[in-house]
């Protein structure tokens, strides 16, 4: 069966509304979050302040779409970063929101699910380091999956082409949505998702061939291109103790390794065949991005898988769940030092992810007993 969108997005003011209310929320957290930068934030800015950096060694010097667009706003440095931070993943939450209801969630599930990826660990450590393209391509991802599941395939095509000089993993979407449509056998879709995959994908590599060529940029020996010596993934083992290592994978969505099996059981057909394709597609990025930080880039679907575990839980529990699970992501992403410690929190939202789940099962029980 065709993969398609089953229940169309709300209206422009609930959307407008929901954006403000984000908006404020991340803003307010954004000027508690930690002021520290990491080492690899001056590649973006340097691009940002000088457009073209010749012979700049790293990967992230090729990524120039983000810096060209903020280094081009008023204000300070650090004040137009955070506020590209803030409003982006404010939309991200909005498209994932949008998505869930094109997969055929309910309003309330789809409320869960924009919460879940504002208040996560992508999201919030971007408030924290918001001097990359990531909040950019946590916004592309739902609302180029959701144009692709309603047959927009021009306006996919131009994100797409546009989008990869942001940041490569705008094409895995619809590297993902070609893959679960051939798999259903609708060929004619997977055709048009693989030949925009494939345009944007020549676009990259045109660029980075004339950067290099051109300016003598180059990778730096970056991890991410050893692709026959472990990529990033045996960069990061052999730099991170495996206590270190677990608990950042274990942090990276925390309580939702709990619930997205659980909501798998109630996902709708369009949700499951995406998250089946996304496998092989998020073991590809973990291997050659740093993959505590790659895995979350995926989850446009599993906080829709999430929130259906939720669901049934009622508004409360959930809420209570949403502000433990935030609160965890706080300290641990944003880094706002006056929080408790994540273990406590972290504690929590994991003992109501458990509950949560007992409920499913106890209610698909009492639906087979009742059948």
């Amino acid at each position: 069966m065709p993969l398609s969108a089953l229940t169309a997005p709300p209206p422009w003011r609930d959307r407008a509304a929901a954006f403000f209310l984000l908006a404020a929320l991340l803003g307010t957290i954004a000027l508690f979050a930690s002021r520290q930068r990491m080492p690899d934030s001056y590649w973006y800015t340097n691009t940002a302040d000088r457009t073209i950096v010749p012979g700049c060694a790293e990967v992230h010097c090729y990524r120039v779409l983000v810096p060209w667009i903020v280094g081009r706003l008023p204000g300070t440095t650090f004040l137009k970063w955070k506020a590209y931070s803030v409003v982006v993943n404010a939309l991200a939450a909005i498209a994932v929101s949008d998505l869930a209801l094109a997969f055929g969630l309910s309003r309330r599930a789809s409320t869960i699910a924009m919460f879940t990826s504002a208040l996560g660990f992508g999201t919030q450590f971007t408030i924290y380091d918001p001097f990359n393209a990531d909040p950019l391509m946590f916004f592309l991802s739902p609302l180029v999956t959701r144009w692709l599941l309603e047959r927009r395939w021009r306006a996919t095509a131009a994100v797409a082409c546009v989008g990869v000089l942001a940041k490569e993993f705008v094409v895995a979407p619809i590297v993902i949505f070609g893959l679960a449509s051939a798999r259903a056998a609708d060929w004619l879709a997977a055709r048009r998702a693989f030949a925009i995959a494939g345009a944007a994908f020549a676009i990259w590599v045109g660029v980075h061939a004339f950067l290099t060529v051109r300016f003598g940029y180059s990778y730096g020996g970056n991890p991410s291109t050893r692709l026959a010596s472990g990529g990033y993934l045996w960069f990061w083992l052999t730099h991170e103790s495996v206590r270190q290592s677990a608990f950042a994978q274990f942090a990276e969505f925390g309580a939702l390794y709990l619930l997205a099996p659980v909501g798998w059981r109630r996902a709708t057909a369009a949700l499951k065949a995406l998250t089946i394709a996304a496998v092989p597609v998020a073991c590809v990025f973990a291997y050659v991005q740093q993959p505590d930080r790659a895995l979350w880039n995926f989850h446009f679907l599993v906080s829709p898988l999430a929130a259906l575990a939720l669901e049934p839980a009622g508004a409360a529990l959930a809420a209570l769940f949403l502000t433990t699970f935030g609160l965890a992501n706080l300290r641990i992403g944003s880094q706002v030092g006056f929080l408790p410690q994540a273990r406590f929190p972290l504690a929590i939202s994991l003992a109501i992810a458990l509950a949560t789940v007992t409920l499913n099962v106890r209610q698909r029980r009492a639906r087979r007993l009742a059948g």
